[in-house]
């Protein structure tokens, strides 16, 4: 996974690029004077909700940033922030939602037509470390293009799986949906190795590690 949890100092007030995308430039906030402050540069959709919060941040404002991030070719680090804290929201941080999940997939599932999309029911299995190990499973459930990727993966693929909890109730019983937002697995290869497909095998295999995509 590639995801940063940054504490910044704002170095100048945002501006909107010719993509729509809000652009501010930050640095990281050094641990002790000996530190280097690493630079690091937000873009957001401008009227996606985080875009927005990057608008009202002025000069020297101090703000935690959280999101996939990557280098630059001039040392410099690019983020795509899932959430911004400031003075003014700082109760946002009470409100994150996501999962990220590690494991081999299930047997295959179908894609199933809903409306004007599709959608994919899953299970994901690991193994817990307490006492005897113990395969845990539960249910991802996937839309449009990402219901296409997790039903054409075989079984035993190991994932990461990136989402939101949420709660739905149906005949007086309540049901935990886990609704994905990314999953990354194996590179150029929907064939899952015989090590990662192998119940003795408890641990995900090493190259199924992928990164968050940027969106732009």
């Amino acid at each position: 996974m590639n995801i940063f949890i940054l504490g910044l100092r704002v170095l100048s007030e945002s501006s909107t690029d010719d993509d729509k995308l809000e652009v501010l430039l930050t640095e990281s906030l050094p641990s002790n004077d000996r530190k280097i402050p690493t630079k690091v540069q937000l873009k957001q959709d401008s009227e996606h909700y985080v875009g927005k919060l990057m608008k009202g941040c002025k000069e020297n404002d101090q703000i935690l940033a959280v999101g996939p991030t990557r280098p630059t070719p001039d040392g410099h680090l690019l983020m795509q922030p899932m959430l911004i804290v400031t003075n003014q929201n700082w109760s946002d941080i009470l409100a994150i939602n996501a999962f990220i999940a590690t494991g081999g997939l299930g047997p295959k599932s179908d894609e199933v037509e809903l409306g004007d999309s599709t959608v994919t029911n899953r299970s994901i299995a690991w193994q817990t470390n307490e006492g005897e190990s113990e395969t845990c499973w539960f249910k991802l459930t996937a839309w449009g293009e990402l219901s296409k990727q997790l039903s054409d993966l075989q079984p035993g693929t190991p994932c990461i799986a990136v989402g939101k909890v949420s709660t739905s109730e149906k005949d007086d019983k309540k049901y935990l949906n886990y609704n994905l937002d990314k999953v990354l697995y194996l590179p150029r290869n929907k064939v899952a190795p015989k090590k990662a497909a192998d119940p003795d095998a408890k641990k995900v295999a090493a190259n199924a590690i992928g990164s968050l995509d940027f969106k732009f």
